[in-house]
């Protein structure tokens, strides 16, 4: 081979390998320069992402600051208005206390006065119970008691005991007088002093006219009728004569007592066909038939105007204790409609400040979970940029 030929080869070669050695030289160049520019993009990357960092916990200190401080205010507001609501609780408690205090009192009063009336009530049902033992040892001694009756002195005896038990427990003593004696001698079973003068009093029994009247059969009962008819009408004639003398103080009235309510009736309620009406007749001889029952309300009556004079003479006491009362009474209600108030109010503020705490509550928890949910947010809408 001819060195021309070997120095174009050679030549050739080198400028193939100078051409390669270019070639490389620009490739290593131009990737040296993409690598610069990588290592500059990753740079600017890098500073923007920690700039994007930095901005995110600024933001999230910022976030914690301002939520920091809304739970600071709410938990001071939150504070200052439970110990205001406190405050009004307490005091109104107080007042609702002394209030309740004052009720107790008067309460504890009004339940002394109920327990005194109960004591009494009780005592009361003892005494009826002693009462209805005596009734029963009473009607025992029925028997024995009609066998006495059988005689007329007896009778006579039994009647006035009985007026004499239905004056002493109706009347004051000082107004009464048993076995009353006049100018003549005469006696009357008893008189009442009254302010316009004496009232005399004569008990009569005529037992046996009336027991044969009730025992006769009932053809031969009009004429045992008449008979005690006949003799109760003298008996009121010999009392209009003998008793009313109002020359020597009596009224001019007598009350006959008949200590029968049956007698009574017969002889002076019940009346047959065309019969004189016997009560008029002893009317206008000033006579007043009475049995116990009706002597007892007349009695009634002339102890009620016995005490109209006490009464007139205590009317100023009792009107005063009843402007007392009235005026205890009307206290009490103002205190009862003002303790009812505050426990309304009290109530009411209970519930309103329930509420309130309620929507404290409520927006604490809205602030967390707002807190919460913009934290994470925030980090995703970094990573993009």
């Amino acid at each position: 081979m001819s060195p021309t030929v070997l120095f174009a080869g050679f030549a050739v070669l080198a400028v193939v390998l100078a051409a390669a050695l270019v070639f490389g030289l620009l490739r290593l160049t131009a990737l040296a320069r993409s690598a610069s520019e990588g290592q500059r993009a990753v740079e600017s990357l890098r500073g923007e992402v920690a700039g994007r960092v930095d901005t995110l916990d600024r933001r999230s200190a910022e976030l914690q600051g301002l939520l920091t401080q809304q739970l600071l205010s709410v938990q001071q507001l939150l504070q200052e208005r439970l110990a205001s609501q406190e405050t009004t609780l307490r005091e109104q408690l107080k007042n609702q206390a002394a209030s309740l205090q004052g009720q107790t009192g008067i309460l504890q009063k009004h339940m002394e006065g109920t327990q005194t009336t109960l004591s009494q009530v009780t005592e009361k049902m003892g005494a009826i119970q002693q009462a209805a033992g005596r009734m029963a040892e009473l009607g025992r001694d029925m028997e024995e008691l009609q066998r006495l009756l059988k005689s007329p002195k007896a009778r006579g005896q039994m009647g006035e005991l009985g007026l004499e038990t239905l004056l002493g427990d109706m009347l004051p003593r000082d107004r009464v007088e048993y076995q009353y004696g006049f100018s003549d001698g005469r006696k009357v079973d008893a008189v009442v002093r009254l302010d316009k003068g004496l009232l005399p009093i004569d008990a009569k029994f005529p037992m046996e006219d009336f027991q044969r009247y009730v025992d006769a059969p009932q053809e031969e009962r009009p004429r045992a009728r008449k008979a005690l008819r006949d003799n109760l009408k003298k008996k009121v004639d010999d009392i209009a004569r003998l008793y009313i003398r109002p020359g020597e103080g009596t009224l001019p009235l007598a009350l006959m007592y008949l200590p029968a309510e049956s007698l009574y009736y017969e002889a002076f309620i019940a009346r047959e066909k065309d019969e004189e009406d016997l009560w008029d007749y002893a009317y206008r001889k000033s006579v007043l038939p009475l049995s116990p029952g009706t002597l007892s309300a007349y009695l009634k009556t002339v102890a009620l105007g016995l005490k109209a004079a006490a009464v007139e003479q205590n009317a100023r006491q009792v009107l005063e204790l009843l402007a007392t009362l009235e005026r205890d009474v009307s206290a009490f209600r103002e205190s009862h409609e003002t303790l009812g108030k505050h426990i309304t109010n009290a109530h009411q503020t209970y519930d309103k400040n329930t509420r309130s705490l309620s929507q404290f509550e409520a927006h604490l928890e809205r602030a967390k979970e707002l807190g919460e949910a913009d934290a994470p947010s925030s980090g995703v809408a970094g990573e993009p940029g």
